[in-house]
């Protein structure tokens, strides 16, 4: 394991001892501009809830994006954190090897309330045995640990194993989401846009990079450094782990917890006869660790409205990406789109847009609005809380 002693050395000029998520906002878009919405859900979800005593689910929260993203960037930021473990090259075999020689033994075992990092997935998906590998992720991200039959006889863990996992890939084939439906939903994604610079824009960029910039190891180095003080800190005021207040929760937030829950369990049902949806009571409590990550960060032991920011961009994200785009089209117009309006945002063909609004109405999501010229839907009841405009403002901090 890479201990921060290890790593480069910070520049004498850059040691300010970071302790509040202002100071950590601004280092990193110092060096990474626009990459610290990712770097704190990430923090968050797969980090901060290390922290807070109680937690025995899993968590796993997948960067999404191409590779000039920035993506894997991000997660070296946190090699050198107490709680991490990295592992270069992914391999399910390697959480429960049954090998007595090898250097560290077991992945398993050494995961225990830490967060296993992966700065490079994409081998996963293309695992011609991804429906048995996707099995055991299912087993392993449920908490329950793994047993497995070796030459050496039985080996693995029968007990709960406790980790978060924090990974990057490039994206996500269709094919693959309708398995992950069918074998039990257990990751959780975020996007990362590929931004909208102008050329003459990324020219500039480019300059002052070759002429007023740090060096690409030393800006890592100081995010490093940064993000290893403010957990620090935590890791100083909570000695024994936070004890988390749940009485002062704020009641609203919890509300839209379990809705975000709620929607994405819908985002993801499978198109079966009948509809095939995951368990929201998972679901729900993943989100609610991850609010409790980002309160933490923010130096609280009880959530508010605003951190349900936290699970808005992945309850989005975390669906498939076609059925992602309609419903921010919905969003777009008000709650209700015809199929002529989403033909023209979409560039689907008629019959496609019919088909998506049906798949929609299939899982519950929307109804069709009785209209003689153009078949309309609408989002159901349940769902106008996302219509809000406090809600939509946070929705759009990232589309």
């Amino acid at each position: 394991m890479t201990t921060f002693n290890d790593l480069p050395d910070i520049p004498e000029e850059v040691t300010t001892i970071v302790t509040d998520f202002e100071q950590l906002d601004s280092i990193i878009e110092r060096y990474f501009p626009d990459k610290f919405f990712y770097l704190k859900h990430i923090l968050a979800a797969g980090y901060s809830t290390l922290f807070i005593n109680g937690i025995t689910q899993p968590i796993s929260l997948f960067l999404l994006g191409d590779p000039s993203t920035k993506k894997s960037s991000l997660l070296e930021i946190m090699r050198g954190l107490d709680k991490a473990l990295f592992s270069d090259i992914f391999s399910p075999a390697s959480f429960v090897s049954g090998a007595r020689d090898i250097e560290g033994g077991d992945l398993l075992p050494r995961l225990r309330n830490r967060c296993l990092v992966t700065p490079e997935l994409g081998v996963l998906f293309k695992d011609r045995n991804l429906p048995q590998t996707l099995g055991l992720l299912t087993r392993l991200l449920d908490g329950f640990g793994y047993v497995r039959h070796t030459g050496f006889g039985e080996v693995g863990i029968h007990e709960n194993v406790r980790f978060n996992w924090c990974a990057a890939i490039v994206k996500i084939q269709p094919k693959h989401w309708d398995l992950f439906g069918h074998l039990g939903h257990r990751l959780l994604f975020l996007h990362m846009e590929n931004g909208n610079e102008s050329v003459e824009a990324e020219e500039d960029r480019l300059v002052r990079m070759i002429t007023e910039d740090r060096d690409y190891n030393e800006k890592l180095a100081i995010c490093r450094n940064s993000v290893n003080n403010f957990f620090q800190n935590i890791q100083a005021r909570y000695p024994n782990g936070v004890t988390w207040n749940t009485a002062m929760d704020n009641p609203r937030a919890k509300r839209i917890i379990v809705k975000a829950a709620m929607m994405l369990k819908y985002l993801r049902g499978t198109i079966d006869d009948p509809a095939i949806f995951e368990e929201a009571s998972r679901l729900t409590q993943s989100f609610y660790n991850i609010c409790r990550g980002y309160a933490l960060m923010h130096d609280r032991t009880h959530i508010i409205i605003d951190d349900v920011e936290s699970i808005l961009a992945v309850m989005l994200d975390s669906a498939p990406p076609e059925r992602k785009k309609l419903l921010l089209a919905l969003f777009e117009q008000n709650g209700e789109i015809d199929a002529d309006q989403y033909m023209e945002i979409s560039k689907h063909s008629h019959k496609r847009v019919l088909d998506d609004f049906t798949n929609f109405e299939t899982l519950n999501i929307v109804e069709f609005v009785q209209d003689n010229t153009v078949k309309k839907i609408k989002l159901k009841p349940e769902f106008s809380w996302l219509l809000d405009k406090k809600i939509l403002k946070m929705i759009k901090l990232h589309n």
